[in-house]
């Protein structure tokens, strides 16, 4: 090796490093040859070239340090980053990272990419123009699809703009374009988005279309630009935001003139949160419609909180809340709006504009072995047609937890509520000016706990499957008392359950168990989890009793159950259950179990009964025909009306790179007739990195 006189260059068995104001420059090679005159590393042999994030592996290659020109050749491998090129033959500049590749294969982790191309320009960092190549995002030596170009040019910005991009399905040319733009990395990019096209047997052929704006940095929109057959087109705008990690949400707003009803159809939701200073906060969930048959014509407009409620509670709530949470103390500041979709005028539905509430935490008194907290609040409750009022309510709880024996945890509290209301606009003129309540509670409460420890092989073929070392079963009964004497409501409004509270005089008895696991993981014990939980209790009552649903007086109440089972992600369930033990039946029963194996087939039953309310059963299903192959259904029957509610069914085809799906929904006719019979047919299909024309519906696993 020939002795090196540049500034601060060294040279070690084979090895160079040179350091200048660029940046250095290492070198490794078997064989390494400088020439001072024109300042040329010739290096031959596993050779091995980085300078900052750029590494360049080749059989040989050429460094001129005057002008940072670098010429490699012979299984060439170029890393920048996470992008890799493989080629024949390359030259480069380390400085303006400007060059020309031969026979090049370029791989973009961002989405996957895999280029080729007989000649491509290297135009800057992470920046190439290629020429006579194809591109396609899988990973087999002959994809399923791809795309021929004259010429692709991959911008700073992560754009691929592609002329006469050819696309093929197998090695069939399936169509062309003049000219296209495709998103090659993660960040985010204005263009139009694939179209979501479907028909409907009620409205006819739908195509949903939609352009994302990326404007800022912290902010974007879509708009939509839907057509739904005899509906007409359906306007839409979703508005994202993140000014600070603190302060970001999301508003989408929908417009439509229904053609089939000559009438004009909104939907608003917004969902904010943001931190004040002095760590204060405010929170919004807005969620507003025009028609109460919004949600069933325009359901995937609706986010999915807002469905799940609606369908499980008859009613959309839009709340602006706010406050700050000191160690001891909490403010809670809220305005709540209720849309009762069981009602056609919603004059008469309460609404509570503003609640403001204030909580003072369980706390030592004076510190002695009292604990004492305050619940209070104010609230004004307005509506259209009805009582109104003014509420404020004022809630002190003095309590004493001990432990006798060292076994038994025994806790007693005793609080004074004091409740005061100013009622207007009673139609009846019963209800109205200043009344107050004054009402006592006490309340005693013991507990015990029992357990059990288990070895692991005992159920080794469980222990097993969720690496579980040791297994605790515990019993924890529970006897409590509680008393609240007879108080005169009748001239009390009744807007929720703080206005007519009943005289109490009751024992509630009941048993805890749990089933928890310690799992061990290379020798260090983490944990314990809890798999499994059942609570049953009931209560007596006495010298009060309730009255039942058939109008008889009962001492007993029903005995209630929870049931918690989760061995995630195979086997999950929840229930819970109201037994009534003078009639001899449920009440009230509802269940949730989910069943999956490792080749992630899976079984989801729902089961709701609410007597003489509800009862539905929905099952929902997934089936993995093949590796690629998959088989989704769901069904949604109602047992009260003997209805089929809805049936969905579909099949998807899922390879590495694209994804194909038919999407079935059948929406069956409601016994009253108001809603009629519609079936829709859905198209989806995803190719990976690039985007999907319609998408999965939220109705199957």
């Amino acid at each position: 090796m020939c002795p090196l006189h540049v500034v601060d260059a060294r040279a070690e068995d084979g090895k160079m490093r040179m350091t200048k104001e660029e940046g250095p420059v290492e070198i490794e090679a078997d064989d390494l040859i400088y020439d001072r005159e024109t300042q040329i590393y010739q290096a031959h042999g596993q050779v091995d070239v980085t300078r900052g994030n750029l590494s360049l592996k080749a059989d040989h290659a050429q460094l001129n340090m005057a002008t940072k020109d670098v010429t490699a050749w012979g299984n060439v491998l170029l890393r920048e980053e996470e992008d890799v090129i493989e080629c024949e033959r390359l030259e480069v500049n380390l400085d303006t990272q400007l060059g020309r590749i031969t026979k090049a294969n370029l791989f973009l982790k961002d989405q996957n990419f895999h280029i080729t191309g007989q000649e491509v320009e290297k135009l800057g960092e992470n920046r190439y123009r290629v020429r006579d190549g194809f591109f396609t995002t899988c990973d087999a030596e002959r994809p399923p699809w791809k795309f021929s170009v004259k010429e692709l040019e991959i911008t700073k910005e992560g754009s691929g703009i592609a002329k006469g991009p050819i696309a093929y399905l197998e090695n069939i040319p399936v169509f062309y374009l003049p000219e296209a733009l495709f998103p090659v990395r993660q960040e985010r990019q204005t263009g139009f988005l694939f179209p979501h096209l479907g028909y409907s047997t009620k409205y006819g052929p739908e195509m949903r279309n939609a352009f994302f704006w990326a404007f800022a940095k912290n902010m974007d929109a879509t708009l939509y630009f839907d057509w739904f057959g005899s509906k007409g087109f359906h306007e839409g705008l979703e508005y994202r935001y993140a000014l600070t990690d603190d302060t970001k949400g999301i508003a989408n707003f929908y417009f439509t003139h229904d053609q089939s009803v000559d009438e004009n159809r909104y939907a608003l939701f917004v969902r904010h949160e943001q931190k004040l200073p002095d760590d204060f906060y405010l929170k919004a969930d807005i969620n507003r419609i025009s028609d109460h048959d919004y949600l069933r014509d325009f359901y995937m407009d609706i986010p999915r909180g807002a469905r799940i409620d609606a369908s499980s509670t008859r009613e959309l709530r839009s709340v602006l809340f706010g406050g700050k949470n000191w160690d001891q103390f909490s403010l809670l500041v809220q305005s709540a709006v209720y849309d009762d979709l069981t009602q056609t005028s919603n004059d008469q539905t309460v609404q509570k504009l503003p609640q403001i509430n204030f909580y003072a935490h369980p706390q030592s008194l004076f510190k002695t072995p009292f604990y004492y907290d305050v619940t209070s609040s104010y609230t004004d409750f307005v509506r259209k047609s009805g009582v109104e009022a003014h509420r404020g309510d004022l809630f002190p709880t003095l309590s004493y937890p001990t432990r006798l024996f060292n076994v038994v945890k025994f806790e007693s509290d005793i609080g004074l509520r004091e409740t005061f209301y100013d009622s207007y606009n009673d139609p009846t003129n019963q209800i109205r000016g200043w009344n107050s309540r004054q009402m006592l509670e006490a309340n005693a409460q013991m507990s015990t706990e029992f357990y059990r420890v288990y070895d692991g092989t005992m159920v080794s073929t469980i222990s097993n499957l969720f690496k579980v070392d040791k297994w605790m079963h515990t019993i924890e009964p529970t006897l409590s008392y509680t008393y609240i004497p007879p108080v005169n409501q009748s001239r009390l409004p009744a807007f929720d359950e703080v206005d007519q509270i009943p005289y109490t005089n009751q024992i509630t008895y009941g048993v805890t168990q749990r089933l928890l696991g310690r799992p061990e993981k290379e020798g260090v014990t983490s944990g314990p989890n809890e798999y499994g939980k059942l609570i049953l209790s009931q209560s007596y009552y006495f010298g009060n009793p309730f009255i039942d649903v058939e109008g008889k007086k009962r001492s007993f109440s029903d005995i209630e159950a929870q049931l918690w089972w989760n061995f995630g992600p195979y086997v999950t369930g929840q229930a819970n259950a109201e037994f009534n033990p003078y009639r001899g039946r449920f009440e009230e029963l509802n269940f949730l179990v989910g069943v999956r194996d490792r080749r992630n087939d899976a079984v989801s039953f729902l089961y709701r009964y609410t007597e003489n309310n509800v009862q539905e059963a929905n099952l929902y299903t997934r089936i993995k025909v093949s590796p690629a192959v998959s088989i989704y259904g769901s069904m949604l029957y109602d047992l009260l009306e003997h209805w089929w509610v809805e049936s969905i069914f579909a099949v998807e085809y899922q390879s590495q790179c694209w994804t194909l799906g038919l999407f079935i929904d059948d929406k069956n006719r409601s016994p009253d007739g108001t809603q009629p019979r519609e079936l829709k047919f859905q198209l989806y299909f995803n190719l990976l990195g690039f985007g999907s024309v319609g998408r999965r519906p939220y109705a199957i696993l």
